[in-house]
């Protein structure tokens, strides 16, 4: 019963004061509301324009606490569904670094197994062949860290499916 008086608070007050306009009009015969209108003057006998007011004020307090509590309620709907989409993002984002650290830890283990083939190459493979295989493991070994630590993605089509946007890798 509190939390409906807490949750509307104009209608609670109109209520209490209808009761007592109503209750001073009917036991103390005591007219707290003169409305000047001549056709209120006949009525005036059975202090009906205090009751009118009264239920009249009750209403309009009632419709303003409903504006007010479809207003709250609407904020709070649109706060939670904020707060769950930035949560399912970051939930995202996490799973894309888990993924992408594993995968760098995988790629990374074969990078040093062909650096020990590499090195028994040394003599038979001409420098420049060297140079390109040294190359392209430090590229694919930058690449994969850039991924690892992205905070933001985006999907792109690839050749072989869905895959990172290459315009984020560039940014980070």
């Amino acid at each position: 019963m509190k939390d409906k008086l807490l949750r509307f608070p104009f209608t609670s007050a109109a209520a209490m004061f209808a009761v007592f306009v109503v209750s001073a009009a009917l036991i103390g015969d005591i007219n707290l509301i003169e409305f000047p209108v001549l056709i209120m003057n006949r009525i005036e006998k059975h202090e009906v324009d205090e009751i009118f007011t009264a239920f009249l004020l009750v209403i309009v307090a009632l419709t303003v606490d409903q504006i007010r509590t479809a207003r709250r309620e609407k904020r709070e709907a649109q706060r939670q569904a904020e707060q769950r989409k930035a949560e399912l993002q970051a939930e995202q984002v996490r799973v894309v670094q888990v993924t992408m650290r594993t995968v760098q830890d995988i790629v990374n283990n074969c990078l040093n197994q062909l650096q020990l083939l590499r090195l028994d190459a040394e003599d038979i493979v001409p420098a420049e062949s060297l140079r390109l295989f040294d190359e392209a493991i430090q590229q694919a070994s930058s690449q994969l860290k850039t991924l690892g630590d992205l905070e933001v993605f985006a999907e792109s089509q690839m050749a072989v499916g869905s895959g990172l946007d290459a315009s984020i890798r560039a940014r980070t």
